[in-house]
């Protein structure tokens, strides 16, 4: 609901230009200052951006994961660019992973999340032999118990049994949920589910100040790209919004009081003499951001 009322409103501004389907290839810096950044359109071309500032907002790494409630194209690209420019990075290690998404041996565009308020209204956990462990776990100990089970009985999930909530509660509270399974051939009310493991957030990122900005100059990053630091590892529900609007309008505060700061010459030079032609072949450096 936020993003498509603000893409409307944007839509209606005479000064900003929206590119969709383009894809952020790099960024280009000297001397530890960010001028711009080379993208691909949509029809294909390379193009070389001069910008005096560059927000970085291109979402989370679920997609490098094989179970992740993310879409499959948020591969921490910005992460990888960080990386290659000397940019500083915070708490990467802090990946928080959901316990239980909907199962399918099928690879979907994201697993379904099937939200703990189940198991806070009593749904249970069994394995394969229907025993298990304490529903209410913390979700990083509770993925830990679901693994260490998955393993012993060589399982690819394990069962969630929602048939403990009253039939009328269950479809009432959560109706998304009840639907999802039935699409999938799964009735909740009457069978178990299977459920697994699947990453969810990442509170680590490009290490930013409270107005965004990054290690390099007049380059930013928000949302799950970014760690401003104000998460611990297992985040909280929607504490997300921090990220993605006042530390995102912090940004956009910062970037319009601050005087432009015109390129030195050699800066110019660079950006000019900058060959985007490198950037051709994309396997190459999907390849590389990998490596990094």
């Amino acid at each position: 609901e936020i993003t498509s009322h603000l893409l409307e409103k944007v839509r209606t501004l005479p000064n900003v230009t929206i590119m969709e389907y383009t894809r952020l290839l790099d960024i280009i810096s000297r001397d530890n200052r960010c001028l711009g950044a080379v993208i691909r359109t949509e029809n294909g071309e390379l193009i070389k951006v001069e910008a005096s500032d560059v927000v970085l907002a291109t979402g989370g790494i679920g997609g490098l994961y094989r179970h992740s409630t993310n879409f499959r194209h948020l591969t921490g690209d910005a992460i990888a660019i960080a990386i290659k420019h000397g940019v500083e990075l915070k708490d990467i290690n802090y990946v928080q992973i959901h316990p239980t998404t909907f199962y399918s041996d099928k690879e979907e565009d994201r697993s379904f999340l099937i939200s703990e308020s189940v198991r806070g209204e009593g749904a249970k956990l069994y394995d394969k032999n229907g025993k298990f462990v304490n529903e209410l776990l913390p979700r990083d100990l509770l993925t830990e118990e679901i693994r260490k089970q998955m393993a012993k009985d060589n399982t690819d999930f394990v069962w969630e049994d929602l048939r403990t909530i009253p039939e009328e509660e269950l479809k009432t509270h959560f109706p998304n949920i009840v639907q999802y399974c039935i699409d999938k051939g799964y009735d909740p009310s009457k069978e178990c589910i299977p459920v697994v493991p699947a990453q969810h957030y990442f509170m680590g990122g490009i290490k930013v100040d409270h107005e965004s900005r990054t290690t390099m100059d007049n380059l930013y990053a928000i949302g799950e790209t970014a760690c401003n630091g104000v998460h611990g590892r297992n985040r909280l529900a929607s504490n997300s919004l921090l990220e993605s609007l006042v530390f995102a309008k912090r940004a956009a505060l910062d970037i319009t009081k601050n005087a432009v700061v015109k390129p030195t010459q050699d800066e110019i030079t660079y950006f000019d003499t900058f060959d985007a032609e490198k950037y051709a072949d994309e396997s190459k450096i999907d390849g590389e951001y990998a490596e990094l």
